[in-house]
Formats: C-alpha cells, sequence, structure tokens
C-alpha cells in the first residue's frame, strides 16, 4: 500500500468534488523505525486553493513502558485534517509562489501532482503518542532500589522515606 495519492484530475475538478482513499495495510512505512499498520479512510476534498485532507485513521505505534520498560504497541486513533496547497499550475506549469500566505501551515502537492501522506501521517501519530506510555493500567514498574520487575516478582525492598516530608512528621510524632 501506498501513501502517495495522485491528485491531478481532482486538481482539474471544481469545488467540492471529492476521491476516497481507504487505508489497510500492515506495511506503511511512516517514520523509518520499521514498518507501521494503518487503518481508516482519508477523503480529499478539491478545495478553491488546494487539497483537504480529512478522515479517522487507526495507527500502530511501538513504544517501551514507561514504568517496567518492556516494549508495547498499541493503536493510536486519530482525525487527519490538513490541506496540501498544489506547488505548479496545473495547466500552464507555472510554479506557484508559496509565499502567497505566509501564515498557512500546509503541506505541499508535489511539481508531479502526486501528494504524499507519510509525513501528515507520521506527524499525527507523534501527536497521538502518549508521553508516559504504559504496557497496562495497573503495571507496578521497576523498583528503583534492587531494579526488580514488580510486574514479575515481588521484592523484599523497603521505600525509602522522601526527605522532603521529614518536617512534617516530627510535627506529627
Amino acid at each position: 500500500m501506498d501513501l502517495l495519492v495522485n491528485v491531478a484530475q481532482l486538481l482539474k475538478e471544481q469545488a467540492g468534488a471529492t476521491h476516497t482513499i481507504d487505508l489497510d495495510g500492515p506495511d506503511l512505512e511512516i517514520d523509518g523505525a520499521g514498518p507501521a499498520f494503518v487503518r481508516g479512510r482519508i477523503v480529499l476534498t478539491r478545495t478553491d486553493i488546494g487539497i483537504w485532507a480529512s478522515g479517522d485513521v487507526a495507527i500502530s505505534a511501538d513504544a517501551t513502558c514507561s514504568r517496567c520498560l518492556v516494549p508495547v504497541t498499541s493503536s493510536l486513533d486519530v482525525r487527519v485534517d490538513d490541506i496540501f496547497l498544489p506547488r505548479v499550475d496545473l495547466v500552464t506549469g507555472a510554479k506557484i509562489d508559496p509565499t502567497l500566505d505566509p501564515d498557512a501551515d500546509t503541506a505541499s502537492i508535489d511539481v508531479y501532482h502526486v501528494l504524499d501522506l507519510t509525513n501528515t501521517l507520521r506527524e499525527y501519530r507523534l501527536a497521538a503518542m502518549p508521553l508516559a506510555p504504559l504496557c497496562r493500567e495497573e503495571c507496578q514498574g521497576i523498583c528503583p532500589q534492587c531494579g526488580t520487575d514488580r510486574n514479575q516478582a515481588t521484592c523484599s525492598c523497603e521505600p525509602e522515606p522522601d526527605p522532603r516530608w521529614a518536617t512534617l512528621r516530627e510535627l506529627l510524632t
């Protein structure tokens, strides 16, 4: 499955014309870290200035549990919503000045009228990744003193008291 879509025909049509892309592939390379599974549907809609890509996509993500350090693969649900602007005029082939709208946060369609969804999906996946991924919600993590994985075995380490609470402890005794 490819994330490159030739949109020349869509660019020739009136604003409002659509083209639907069904994504269902186990081998999509979107970030150089190996293949990702991507499933969903993206609708490309012709606008007066370019193409609007929108849709709901589930993307697999590999991470490491922030508590016990085991590898974790999860599925992230993302809502894609991006504008793509052409770099050249479809009829004349003349370059379109990208500085016409310097505030526009848009991607571009290449000079061959190919829209590449790879970077878009990569960015949405990165934005959806949890800051501290977990293998499961009740993960107990690794003992900070002896290094035992507390999900696999129990350790006999006593928790060290936090010195910041020492003054309060003295008031209570």
